[in-house]
């Protein structure tokens, strides 16, 4: 018989992510503190809670999907938190990107009263939360990853043990970090491109087959930057700052010196400032475009 599952914050990662458990059988149990979020889990099947202590009280696994460090915390260890429901021996998996600190101070709470715990954030963006072939980064013990490795195998395609609690969530920020600068590199090289006089498709078709060639331009600029779409509530630049802050935290607890870093962090906060806070990330190609007075669009080939 498969774990009963609690699963908590069902935002544009973890709405899929929790329908992909219900697609593949796991009896689930659902919260999040924006009640229409919920809506389509119950219609799939879901069980609705009233509070994060609620959707943990019968469930062998917990699951928190949710934006920051204070979120998690607060969903763990608040009133009417998860401590607050738990049975002992069960297991929280904690999908967010927070920081690693943070992941290690609850998890030792939770060891005090006999529950595990492993950090599992998770990559490929909302697509890959749809299609369940997520990359997913996990920290903790290795018993209790090869445990969970079957619900895991449910909302992702590639999971990779990294080590101890904490080291998943290291993972992440180092990926999200990269990924960041690297969005910024395309930005500034594409306006240049395309202001100096080759067209946009061109430039993209050319980029594909050489070195500069990468993750962000095939899926982040490809997919959305060439078709203008930078939606709101779908990992805005906020989030993006969040991350890099958090890189840039951990990189000064181990004092390594983060020069483009902290460049990729000012191009966001540019990208805040002309108001595109609340836009998918990529957005921060707008700020250089408006400057430029060009446009990196075009209508590719899928």
């Amino acid at each position: 018989m498969k774990e009963k599952i609690g699963f908590i914050g069902l935002g544009a990662m973890g709405g899929p992510m929790a329908k992909n458990l219900l697609k593949n059988g796991y009896p689930l149990t659902v919260y999040d503190i924006v009640d229409s979020r919920m809506q389509p889990l119950l219609e799939a099947g879901a069980v609705g809670a009233s509070s994060c202590k609620e959707a943990a009280k019968n469930a062998d696994v917990i699951v928190t999907m949710l934006p920051s460090s204070p979120h998690v915390r607060e969903a763990v260890e608040g009133k009417g938190g998860v401590i607050e429901g738990v049975r002992e021996k069960s297991i929280l998996i904690d999908m967010s990107t927070i920081d690693p600190v943070t992941t290690r101070e609850i998890e030792k709470k939770l060891s005090n009263i006999k529950v595990k715990m492993i950090d599992a954030p998770v990559a490929r963006g909302v697509a890959a939360a749809v299609a369940g072939t997520l990359a997913i980064f996990v920290g903790g013990d290795k018993d209790t990853f090869e445990k969970c490795k079957p619900i895991l195998s449910t909302m992702g395609k590639d999971l990779d043990y990294v080590g101890e609690i904490g080291a998943g969530e290291v993972v992440k920020l180092i990926n999200n970090l990269i990924l960041s600068i690297n969005v910024c590199a395309l930005s500034e090289g594409l306006v240049l491109g395309i202001k100096a006089g080759v067209k946009p498709d061109v430039l993209f078709k050319a980029l594909s087959q050489g070195s500069a060639d990468s993750f962000a331009l095939q899926n982040h600029f490809k997919k959305f930057v060439y078709k203008g779409k930078f939606e709101k509530d779908v990992f805005p630049v906020e989030y993006i700052m969040k991350d890099i802050n958090l890189a840039m935290k951990t990189a000064e607890s181990v004092r390594v010196p983060q020069y483009f870093g902290a460049l990729a962090l000012q191009a966001y906060e540019t990208a805040v400032a002309a108001g595109y806070g609340d836009r998918y990330y990529p957005v921060v190609v707008k700020t250089l475009e408006n400057l430029a007075g060009v446009e990196v669009r075009a209508d590719l080939e899928e």
